[in-house]
């Protein structure tokens, strides 16, 4: 899927299509985030990106926005706000949301090890690996994987702040798979979970200036709908 093909879909050039992505993704990796912060919000995260359809789809993407915002209203908040400072009407930036959170959390599962496609490989070893850092050698000695004509990889990847450069710090004993399987079954120990909380937070920019002022939109926007 590449630029050109999702701005055809709403009437968009190229240029707009990428001015409406460079504004929604660092709001959606936000979201991820700070879902991903709560609870068992990790689990579900790494649930949602090992075991979705996440190349687009917009009813993908909406399981996922109704996970990370947790209401319509605060799409809509986001759509506002950021049609302003892109150039892009709300309505479309709306209806873009959920094709860019199904992208996302498909990058997310792509970084992660392939999970959330069947694909050679890819074993839960793999993906606990790359999310807690263990494999992070493999990831800088292979090129990430290019969408067609659009180059939506590169985007996204420079959108999501170039994550998974910092190495999470290791637990003690136990295997990666034993780990993930701690994690998805709701067993895991604070630490374990702890670091995935901080492999994902490097994969989606935490901690970069764009992902901060994505952070400051979206509490912006949630605390206008809680009134």
């Amino acid at each position: 899927m590449d630029l050109s093909a999702i701005g055809q879909q709403f009437g968009l050039t190229e240029e707009q299509t990428r001015a409406a992505f460079d504004a929604l993704t660092p709001v959606v990796a936000s979201g991820v985030r700070r879902s991903a912060q709560s609870g068992n919000g990790l689990q579900d995260i790494l649930n949602s990106a090992l075991n979705g359809n996440h190349s687009g789809d917009a009813a993908a993407g909406n399981d996922v926005l109704g996970q990370i915002f947790g209401s319509k209203d605060v799409s809509r908040g986001v759509a506002q706000q950021l049609s302003a400072t892109s150039g892009i009407g709300a309505a479309v930036l709306k209806q873009l949301l959920p094709i860019v959170a199904s992208i996302v959390m498909g990058q997310v599962a792509k970084k992660m090890g392939g999970g959330g496609q069947s694909s050679g490989g890819g074993g839960l070893g793999d993906i606990l690996g790359d999310i807690l850092g263990g494999g992070q050698q493999q990831q800088q000695q292979q090129p990430a994987p290019q969408s067609g004509g659009g180059g939506l990889g590169d985007i996204l990847k420079d959108i999501l702040g170039g994550g998974g450069q910092q190495q999470a710090p290791q637990s003690q004993g136990g295997s990666l798979e034993d780990m993930l399987k701690d994690i998805l079954g709701g067993g895991a120990q604070p630490e374990t979970v702890n670091h995935g909380r901080k492999r994902l937070d490097d994969v989606l920019g935490g901690g970069t200036q764009r992902g901060t002022d994505a952070d400051i939109l979206l509490d912006s926007v949630t605390r206008s709908v809680r009134r």
